[in-house]
């Protein structure tokens, strides 16, 4: 994407990120959303990916966290990354992690479940097993199922993140049936347990 074509998905994204804060203020869901911070460019990552990271900081809701990889703060943090030269799929950022299946006493400790990562080379976001993973690393030449969400990053947090096509984020990780899941009583009774999809579904970005 060049500067041009992402400039009108940017503004969308800082729009419903405003939107969602707002949102947030009024009925207390408990999603936790934090400004993005003032980050400078530098060699080996994209440059869209801190358009996106100086509006967004950090997104968690009960079932995902989205955040800025630590290592856009600058280029010593970015330079301190391990190199895997063997990694199949080349070099990559982790921009998000599911939180489902980690007991909340353990939030702190345990920074998550499975991944969604950022390809540095190629710009797609993207997700792939744990097993499958293994599996490739241990036989690079063979074929696994490695799910393309979005062909890049403003795309992804547009619409998967902040948009109707989060719903498949949550169905590809954790599976068919997770996200019709409702609360069974107390204030939110009827509503969706997944804290952001409640979020997006009351500011009618979701349903």
């Amino acid at each position: 994407m060049t500067s041009e074509a992402t400039a009108a998905p940017l503004e969308r994204i800082r729009t419903k990120f405003e939107q969602l804060k707002a949102a947030e203020a009024e009925h207390g869901f408990g999603v936790v959303l934090v400004d993005g911070a003032p980050l400078e460019p530098f060699p080996g990552v994209p440059e869209a990916a801190f358009d996106v990271f100086r509006i967004i900081g950090r997104i968690e809701g009960s079932h995902f966290r989205f955040a800025q990889p630590p290592e856009l703060a600058g280029v010593a943090a970015f330079q301190a990354m391990p190199d895997n030269p063997n990694d199949p799929l080349g070099p990559a950022l982790s921009i998000g992690q599911e939180l489902h299946s980690v007991p909340k006493r353990l939030r702190g400790e345990i920074d998550g479940g499975e991944g969604i990562s950022y390809d540095l080379e190629d710009g797609d976001v993207y997700h792939i097993d744990p097993d499958d993973y293994v599996f490739l690393y241990e036989h690079p030449d063979e074929d696994v199922d490695i799910h393309v969400f979005a062909p890049d990053i403003v795309t992804f947090f547009d619409e998967f993140v902040l948009g109707d096509k989060y719903p498949q984020v949550v169905d590809r990780i954790l599976g068919p049936g997770v996200r019709e899941q409702r609360v069974r009583k107390g204030r939110f009774q009827g509503q969706y347990e997944d804290t952001w999809l409640r979020l997006l579904a009351a500011t009618g970005l979701a349903s």
